[in-house]
């Protein structure tokens, strides 16, 4: 039986593909800000607020995958090849195509067969072009999926404890990478320890939380949604707690312990696992009760909205820094005063996320080359065309 569509996760990843434009914005003018000026801290505080989406997309993913294949026969091979070719297929192309396009804006870039071939070879291995990173974790996930599935299918009992115990150890990781690893010398380690802990942001183990998290709460998702969704006050409150805590542990971060300002807003440490818990189950609780009304009238045009990027946000996800990159160009080349091109900020997310949405939408379209978006379309045979044609004349 297919299970029902779940409307909520179509919020969810609305907003959270904008939250990714939000963080990539801000952090490209906090670049240009002073340190300690009032628009840095302002910025920084900004692109704190929105760094959940990182672990939020880990999270909905992990939701999803469960949440389809949790109570249906299950064949490894079957998911293997049906995944990897949605992932695996994009990853590979816009690895190809961030290089090519980073060459037509980088002065001096060698535009030779040889280095062209090396640099993508070394992209595949590392995933280091933009934003990548997400489809390599993913593809780990989907490595470890069946596993992961038959697990936590006899671990149904327990399922609070493997949630508590893989929460803590988040917090450990996170923990060693803020605390531990700026003090590591990664020349004196073995090579395959080194290389992975220079590439921790892209190993699954990283994310393992959100995956389990994600996991556990599609196994019990019923259960879940009858407890939160009746206690929306008191996720408005944790909320309101989380921010605080966020912004107090900047505050310490930045002026207690004296710390860089990149590492007091890097997204790999200890607080962001709380806060983007709570940020992540708020847009759950938020799209639980769209989900509800998303059908009336008054609803009907925002709803509409939320179904198109909910769909494209895979797109979105990849189309984006080269929109962005134009939006920019076209604001940083306006004569204004520095005052009005701050406030060019709203301006500059809301049409770069329109912008990557159409272009998404229309790659998705092409049949074939929708593969790099993950889209799956294919050019219609000319005899099973008209077969079809013939039984709709009849």
């Amino acid at each position: 039986m297919k299970k029902q569509h779940l409307y909520e996760v179509d919020l969810m990843r609305a907003c959270i593909i904008l939250g990714v434009i939000c963080v990539h914005v801000l952090s490209s003018y906090d670049a240009k800000t002073v340190p300690f000026s009032t628009a840095n801290i302002g910025m920084d505080l900004l692109t704190m607020t929105f760094h959940f989406t990182r672990e939020a997309f880990m999270f909905i993913t992990g939701l999803v995958l469960f949440y389809t294949y949790a109570d249906r026969e299950f064949s490894s091979t079957s998911f293997w090849k049906k995944r990897f070719a949605l992932i695996a297929i994009p990853y590979i192309a816009w690895t190809a195509l961030y290089i090519l396009f980073t060459g037509t804006y980088l002065q001096g870039f060698d535009w030779t067969a040889t280095h062209l071939w090396s640099t993508f070879v070394q992209s595949l291995l590392t995933a280091n072009q933009f934003f990548l990173y997400f489809l390599m974790v993913s593809m780990q996930l989907y490595l470890v999926f069946p596993l992961m599935l038959k697990l936590l299918k006899r671990l149904k009992r327990v399922h609070p404890w493997v949630f508590a115990g893989s929460f803590v150890l988040e917090l450990l990781i996170m923990g060693f990478n803020q605390w531990v690893m700026p003090h590591v010398d990664l020349t004196q380690l073995p090579t395959w320890l080194a290389v992975l802990l220079h590439y921790r942001d892209r190993f699954i183990l990283t994310y393992q939380f959100w995956f389990v998290a994600g996991a556990i709460f599609a196994m019990n998702y019923q259960t879940v949604r009858d407890f939160v969704t009746s206690r929306g006050r008191m996720v408005a409150s944790v909320l309101i707690v989380g921010l605080l805590a966020l912004y107090g542990t900047y505050f310490a971060e930045r002026f207690g312990l004296h710390f860089a300002d990149g590492a007091a807003v890097d997204v790999l440490q200890p607080i962001m696992i709380p806060y983007s818990l709570i940020a992540a189950a708020t847009l759950w609780t938020i799209g639980t009760a769209w989900s509800r009304v998303r059908t009336e009238e008054r609803m009907r045009r925002f709803s509409g909205i939320v179904r198109f990027f909910g769909g494209v946000s895979f797109g979105i996800f990849l189309l984006h820094p080269i929109a962005l990159h134009y939006v920019e160009s076209i604001a940083n080349q306006l004569n204004v005063s520095r005052g009005v091109h701050f406030a060019f900020i709203p301006v500059i997310i809301a049409v770069t996320y329109v912008a990557a949405g159409f272009a998404a939408y229309a790659i998705g379209k092409i049949p074939m080359v929708s593969y790099i978006v993950g889209e799956k379309t294919r050019l219609a045979r000319p005899a099973k065309r008209e077969l079809r044609n013939a039984r709709q004349a009849s």
